[in-house]
């Protein structure tokens, strides 16, 4: 009998162990955090450490913004009353004058000492503009739309200055091989932030009385736009920017022409980067009048599609950060610009609001690999002392799809219909994703010499 009690004794010992084995796994993971974040206040982070995070605590910032006032800009458009033609101009007229002024502003970032200060000013002047937005609907009937459009085309001017300053501050702010887990998680933090802002934004626009929803939707751009400053002003940086030669200081039209020319690397990808971003934007005024127009999609339900959108897009930007360490996948990541075509074709194929859903998923799920390919890609084909230069070369052909496809879209949508125009600019998307994979953009491992 007493070794009968023994044995069931040792068995229930044994049958506990796996128990509190199991306790133990759960418990882990929290330990391994709580570890790492005790190690983290006690170990003193190394530059690209602090930098990321200092990046990644400016987007947070630039989220709020983007997924508020930015995203809504031509909703609000067009609840003014703007006619088809005036939405697409909110696109091209601003990508007209960065076509105009971005080489000049390449050439002005190279000779400034201080790429922080210039863009915390530059970004501040712009989002003072916008906070004036909302209380153009004082003016008199019919002119506010064109107000807005123009002034969002005069601010495009230090939005030029801007881009590239900033994008050569992210270059600059961690290592070649840290970057794309840094564009990843960057994005992500935007994801999610944008998620619960765009959600906010549009019950809030649903919510209170118009214009009170739209002027304090603005003022808010400017608030985040002085906490992006606030913490861009924190990043660590070379004392001195980089001393440029003189032929490279010059700022036409012949100078970026022999610039691309002579960097086959970055021939490639601006060719390819060209096709794909005429699909890109050919359908992008069009969006905001499929929407509201023709399915009578309210602000509210426009902010829940932004939030679908933003949240799937949170987790694939995590999981890109993790896998992208490995070549063959970012060998492969124009596979997602393949994927953004299903955008506006799924988006033409919505016959009620809520089939709008299926579209913001597709933009959720493919637009972060597309982000980061794009971003990462440039840095990967552009050297390192050259690098605003070649931003600037690239903005100015980014914007130069951004003024002649919108306006192209319109005019398609007003000739073969709004539908077919969708259709069409997702196709032109596919023949750009094609021609990054023909030209092989993308699957060299170093800068270009």
């Amino acid at each position: 009998m007493m070794q009968d009690e023994g044995q069931v004794a040792m068995a229930s010992e044994v049958e506990q162990r796996p128990l509190q084995r199991r306790r133990h796994d759960v418990l882990l993971p929290l330990k391994r955090l709580t570890r790492r974040l005790s190690q983290g206040f006690r170990r003193p982070l190394s530059d690209d450490e602090h930098n990321e995070r200092v990046i990644y605590y400016e987007m947070f910032f630039q989220a709020i913004a983007g997924a508020g006032a930015f995203s809504f800009m031509s909703v609000y458009l067009v609840r003014l009353g703007a006619p088809n033609f005036l939405v697409g101009l909110l696109s091209s007229l601003p990508a007209l004058m960065i076509i105009l002024t971005v080489l000049p502003a390449g050439a002005f970032v190279r000779r400034q000492k201080d790429l922080v200060k210039l863009s915390n000013i530059s970004r501040l002047i712009y989002r003072v503009v916008v906070a004036s937005f909302g209380f153009l609907v004082y003016l008199p009937a019919g002119v506010a739309p064109y107000v807005l459009v123009v002034a969002e085309s005069l601010i495009a001017v230090p939005s030029a200055t801007l881009d590239v300053a900033h994008s050569t501050i992210v270059g600059w702010a961690t290592s070649p091989r840290r970057r794309p887990a840094m564009l990843s998680t960057r994005m992500a933090v935007h994801g999610t932030t944008a998620a619960v802002v765009g959600l906010l934004a549009g019950q809030w626009l649903d919510r209170v009385a118009f214009p009170l929803n739209y002027q304090v939707l603005f003022l808010s751009a400017l608030a985040a736009g002085i906490g992006s400053a606030v913490a861009l002003s924190r990043i660590r940086l070379p004392e001195r920017v980089p001393q440029v030669s003189a032929e490279r200081a010059q700022a036409g039209l012949k100078d970026m022409l022999a610039l691309v020319n002579g960097t086959p690397l970055f021939k490639r990808f601006a060719a390819g980067a060209f096709l794909y971003r005429m699909g890109l934007h050919l359908p992008m005024a069009l969006f905001a009048i499929y929407r509201v127009r023709s399915l009578g999609a309210s602000d509210a339900w426009i902010g829940v599609l932004f939030t679908v959108e933003r949240v799937v897009g949170v987790g694939l930007y995590m999981l890109l950060s993790r896998v992208l360490t490995r070549p063959q996948i970012r060998n492969r990541l124009w596979l997602s610009c393949l994927g953004t075509a299903l955008y506006p074709i799924t988006m033409a194929l919505a016959t009620d609001p809520v089939h709008l859903l299926i579209p913001s998923l597709m933009s959720g799920i493919f637009s972060p690999g597309m982000d980061v390919y794009l971003s990462n890609t440039l840095y990967q084909v552009s050297t390192e002392e050259d690098r605003p230069t070649f931003l600037a070369t690239n903005t100015f052909l980014a914007n130069l799809c951004a003024f002649i496809a919108p306006l192209l879209g319109t005019l398609l949508a007003d000739t073969l219909g709004i539908r077919i125009a969708l259709v069409l600019g997702g196709l032109v998307r596919a023949l750009g994703s094609l021609a990054f994979w023909k030209l092989g953009v993308g699957r060299e491992e170093q800068p270009a010499a």
